[in-house]
């Protein structure tokens, strides 16, 4: 993906320096974490420890740091609100793939392959509850509710795209609406809950909700960009479900507004068809379109989003590591 760093900086060089000013924090995080991906009962063990494993870059913990040290000192509640989000954030991979069918995430196996859709669907289950459980051990109700809202409208925003699917007709608008629900809520909750807990008034948590919110789309952007045209052996998960499940983004969208009324029918009768000769075809007539330039100027608009966001806060190191995480967004290629 193309972004404003150098093309020779990695992505996950960008990583390293958004996360070195939280670094102690971040350590903490992972500590909190491993306490609540255990259990007593060896079976559930085993799948909390392989569940562990899924979790991705940590972003969200990540931005509910930095919000909160932008505007002041990050103390336990904000560790405790990491760890919340996250074990949100593992259920929610946990659950999609067993709607998505994927065998493999981060290099290893999903849940589902390596044991069963009733065991992951209950293990998502089982980390959602200890995600409520952290949030309601706090003095306040603000993390509670926040968790809960942003758990919501992911539900919702799932529920909203499996009844799209193989709706090719989907607009562009009703698209951006879906995955600011299932994606970007939990990015919002964020960045309003970091500010939050580290004493910031409203106007100012609302802010971090709004680069969040930016955030989360533009990495949902990506994220279907990359179930298209990624790299497995980079990306270490099952790709093309989207194409599979007949989900209607970004990318193709744009793919069929390119196309006049025959060649409009021809792809989605393609897109119809499910074989993997048609997912080629697929591929090989976005390559010959703009769809995927447009999709990632798309995403590209929501990091300068996110980014002016942050315009009026005091230079720092703090926020130069928030500008880097936008950034991040659309430089990844897993």
């Amino acid at each position: 993906m193309n972004s404003g760093v150098p093309n020779w900086v990695t992505a996950s060089d960008v990583l390293r320096q958004v996360y070195a000013v939280i670094q102690s924090e971040m350590e903490e995080v992972e500590q909190a974490l491993r306490q609540e991906l255990k259990s007593s009962c060896p079976f559930i063990d085993r799948m909390l420890r392989h569940g562990f494993q899924l979790g991705g870059k940590r972003l969200r913990p990540a931005l509910v740091l930095l919000a909160g040290k932008a505007v002041g000192q990050v103390g336990p509640d904000h560790i405790t609100i990491a760890s919340a989000i996250e074990l949100v954030h593992t259920a929610s991979l946990i659950h999609d793939d067993v709607l998505d069918e994927a065998v493999i995430r981060r290099h290893l196996d999903t849940v589902n392959a390596r044991w069963d859709n009733e065991a992951s669907v209950l293990l998502g289950d089982f980390l959602l509850a200890r995600a409520i459980c952290l949030a309601s051990s706090l003095d306040t109700m603000d993390a509670s509710r926040e968790i809960a809202q942003a758990s919501h409208h992911m539900c919702r925003g799932e529920l909203r795209q499996i009844a799209t699917r193989g709706h090719y007709d989907l607009t562009e608008d009703e698209y951006l609406s879906i995955i600011a629900e299932k994606t970007a809520s939990l990015y919002a909750a964020c960045g309003r809950l970091g500010s939050l807990y580290s004493g910031a008034d409203k106007e100012m948590c609302d802010r971090f909700a709004r680069f969040g919110n930016n955030l989360g789309i533009a990495f949902q952007i990506v994220d279907d960009i990359l179930d298209i045209w990624g790299d497995v052996g980079k990306m270490g998960k099952s790709l093309g479900t989207d194409l599979d499940k007949q989900k209607p983004t970004l990318p193709l969208i744009y793919l069929l507004q390119s196309q006049d009324d025959d060649e409009k029918a021809e792809i989605v009768a393609t897109l119809r068809d499910g074989r993997e000769e048609a997912r080629s075809a697929i591929r090989r007539w976005l390559a010959r379109s703009d769809a995927l330039a447009r999709a990632e100027l798309k995403a590209q608009f929501y990091v300068r989003k996110a980014q002016e966001v942050l315009a009026p806060l005091p230079s720092s190191p703090v926020t130069a590591a928030l500008r880097q995480m936008a950034d991040f967004v659309c430089h990844r290629d897993q």
